[in-house]
């Protein structure tokens, strides 16, 4: 069997870090996994216009790297990424051929993830990330995770607790 984790959350929260301990826990445990970045996979500009044009190129560039990953060997591949509806959800998850996906919503205090923000951001993307922080905040939205974890520890620990709540601990296959 084939798994994937989708870690999601508001910029700053600690998707891409976890996700990396994620992939150090698995790999420690003898377990052949991938870790990506999905910020990374829409690096392309400029933006053609269209509403959902870069989640689109974000899943069509995981889709082809999980391919790749899967003949390499891997059975589990941890994703960082905002995904904020079922819509996105499910292209997330028909990117990912063959596995069984778990989404794990990311929270933290709004001081924490400021103080993470400017401490990687500047300018008009530091403006942006703490404007949608705010909106978050006040928009209720409908969960579409299957479950959340607060990142107010070392990464390693927030990785393992994701790890045993998906029911990923002690799986080599």
């Amino acid at each position: 069997m084939y798994r994937a984790l989708l870690l999601t959350g508001v910029a700053g929260v600690g998707k891409s870090t976890v996700a990396a301990a994620a992939g150090s826990v698995l790999t420690t445990a003898g377990c052949v996994n991938a870790v990506v970045d999905a910020d990374a996979l829409a690096q392309f500009g400029p933006p053609p216009g269209r509403a959902r044009f870069y989640d689109e190129l974000k899943c069509a560039n995981l889709a082809a790297l999980w391919e790749n990953f899967r003949a390499a060997g891997a059975r589990f591949i941890v994703v960082a990424g905002t995904i904020d509806s079922l819509s996105l959800h499910k292209l997330y998850a028909d990117s990912l051929a063959g596995c069984e996906v778990r989404l794990v919503g990311l929270t933290a205090d709004d001081d924490t993830v400021r103080s993470r923000l400017r401490q990687r951001d500047t300018g008009a993307k530091l403006e942006r990330h703490l404007r949608a922080l705010q909106e978050h905040r006040r928009t209720p939205k409908t969960p579409v995770e299957h479950f959340t974890v607060t990142n107010d520890r070392t990464a390693i620990a927030v990785a393992t607790e994701i790890l045993v709540r998906a029911g990923w601990t002690d799986q080599r296959t």
